[in-house]
């Protein structure tokens, strides 16, 4: 194969220093970037001076991704290959941690490697070649307990490879996700960052010993070998690349045993023991829940009840015999029409998900006036659609601010009161698209991903306290975002795109599609079946003849067949779909200018 030229973030040790040696030593060229080279990079380039060239780039910086791609391109006047590989671990309870380090997980496991996706895919696209491999995890396909945060971020990661395959794939652009299991990585051994707020919690002791545990398990494990072969044979690869790569045992072994089983017998698998001590339940013998009467009467507290699910779900709860406060941004606007004929039950508040002021307030003034919470129904949420090369920085800030970020802060404020009864329910409103990426709605997919990490490692570990978690997940409804609120990002909205033509008609179908759909009882009565029912709900709750059909359909089918299929109905970007021209029209009137 013809010398390539290979862009790695995260190369100053681990997998990506590993992979750019050995990928350097097949005779390619490799940019190893790192946050300090000047400490770093002579262990990474010596005996490889003349092939690996290290470059300073934190991912959390915009100016810093632009400018190191653009050097390469001047100096190598390509870039063959992108490995996405910076990363780290952020280990314990999903419900503690703090806003600043759950941002910086985001920032650098999911939006560094979108901004590097986003920086080299003009170049690949006018040449029509290039791969992009983004480095998820065992982590991003099974949520193991304390690592809900870490495995968030890799399911997100997942979501956005898997949208961008299908955009992209037809232009010549291959995308795959490297799925390594567990190995003795510096972030697993030695770098793991413990979030805030466990010392001298509920948590204290579960945390230090399992931490040390797991710990000590990565350190009886492989090194980087078998992860930096994997990465080197990607870029030696003349084949079209598949989906996804696992490496390692726990990676090989456990993906498919996961992808192939139900919630249930995965669970009875774990506890069994056959998959081993590490997969075991965080809690193999918990206790029973305290005792309470779900059948009516419950205080519920909804997220985004304006309208959509949330008023129905509001509405069908009174209809039973709740007590509903229905959070939404403009109650002013709104309340009136969900209220209305249930004015002494459903109790309309001011609350934006976004601002963890007013998600304190609410959660504290719902306590002191109806003396606890129940259950928390997390509904808020919007779908952002646009291709991945054309999303801004705000645009996919807002979109895990609010689905993701802003059920995450309602779960740090509810949980603690949960505990401290010992009952209540916590239900995530996540989607088809939480477990089923698609084109153009790649964004909103990663949010939703993220959002079924998290409710599976909440499950998990709030179960000693009587608590429960279920991600509900609706397939396609004729509710308000999926036809006149759905968002569309900028640069489609105003043409500048590439993606333009294409992305539009797609957008036209999709909203006449949802247009067809029923409206939202179906959610609204599954939302109040899972706060009724007195067995522990399911993790999962699929709502719509569409996503029980579909995640079925794609359980049946390998990662090959299923793409095969889909873009034979339509899915993804034909190779005329896309303008070339009209990037170098947008930088050349912007250079003019």
């Amino acid at each position: 194969m013809d010398a390539q030229v290979v862009l790695i973030t995260g190369s100053s040790r681990g997998f990506g220093a590993a992979a750019a040696r050995l990928i350097a030593s097949r005779g390619h060229t490799v940019v190893a970037t790192m946050r300090n080279p000047g400490r770093d990079s002579a262990a990474v380039t010596v005996g490889f001076e003349d092939r690996i060239h290290a470059a300073r780039l934190d991912v959390t910086v915009p100016a810093e991704i632009e400018a190191v791609v653009a050097a390469t391109l001047s100096t190598h006047g390509r870039i063959d290959v992108l490995i996405n590989n910076a990363g780290y671990g952020l280990y314990g309870p999903a419900e503690l941690g703090t806003e600043e380090q759950l941002w910086r997980q985001l920032d650098t496991n999911v939006f560094g490697a979108w901004r590097m996706m986003k920086a080299v895919l003009p170049d690949m696209r006018h040449r029509g070649r290039g791969k992009i491999v983004n480095v998820t995890s065992l982590s991003g396909r099974i949520v193991a307990p304390m690592l809900a945060h870490y495995a968030a971020t890799k399911f997100a990661l997942e979501a956005l490879s898997e949208g961008l395959r299908f955009e992209v794939g037809a232009l010549g652009v291959q995308v795959c996700s490297v799925e390594p299991g567990m190995y003795a990585s510096d972030w697993q051994t030695s770098s793991l960052e413990v979030v805030d707020g466990v010392a001298g919690g509920p948590y204290d002791a579960l945390v230090g010993e399992r931490i040390d545990g797991f710990q000590r398990l990565a350190g009886t494990r492989p090194g980087s070998a078998s992860v930096a072969a994997a990465l080197a044979d990607i870029v030696d690869l003349a084949q079209p690349l598949p989906m996804r790569w696992p490496v390692g045992y726990e990676a090989t072994r456990d993906i498919g045993i996961r992808a192939s089983r139900s919630d249930e017998e995965w669970d009875s698998l774990r506890r069994s023991g056959a998959l081993g001590p590490w997969r075991r339940p965080l809690h193999p013998d918990p206790p029973a829940p305290a005792e309470h009467d779900w059948s009516t009467g419950n205080v519920v507290l909804i997220t985004g009840a304006s309208r959509g699910f949330g008023a129905e779900a509001a509405r069908e709860l009174a209809r039973r015999g709740n007590t509903v406060v229905a959070t939404m941004r403009s109650p002013e606007r709104d309340a009136a029409a969900v209220v209305a004929g249930f004015e002494d039950l459903i109790h309309p508040v001011r609350l934006d998900v976004t601002v963890p002021a007013e998600v304190t307030a609410v959660v504290a003034s719902t306590i002191d006036r109806h003396g606890r919470i129940d259950a928390l129904i997390n509904n808020a949420g919007y779908g952002l659609w646009g291709p991945i090369e054309a999303l801004s920085e705000e645009e996919l800030r807002r979109q895990f601010d609010t689905n993701f970020l802003g059920q995450w802060r309602m779960v740090h404020a509810v949980a603690p009161h949960l505990r401290a009864q010992r009952w209540g329910k916590i239900v995530n409103v996540s989607s088809l698209s939480g477990r089923m990426p698609s084109p153009m709605l790649a964004p909103y997919a990663a949010s939703k991903h993220a959002v079924e990490a998290l409710t599976e490692g909440l499950r998990e570990e709030l179960v000693a306290w009587g608590v429960s978690a279920t991600a509900l997940e609706p397939g396609m409804y004729a509710s308000d975002w999926q036809t006149a609120g759905l968002d569309v990002c900028e640069e489609i909205r105003t043409g500048r795109s590439p993606y333009t033509a294409a992305t539009r008609r797609a957008l036209d179908g999709f909203r006449r599609l949802a247009a067809t759909r029923p409206g939202s009882d179906a959610v609204a009565a599954a939302i109040a079946d899972i706060v009724q029912l007195h067995q522990p709900p399911p993790l999962r709750w699929p709502v719509g003849e569409d996503c029980v059909r579909m995640l079925r359909d794609r359980a049946r089918h390998t990662d090959d067949d299923w793409e095969r299929l889909m873009r034979s109905q339509g899915w993804g970007l034909a190779a005329g779909d896309v303008d070339n021209n009209r990037t170098k029209e947008v930088a050349g009137s912007a250079a003019s200018a």
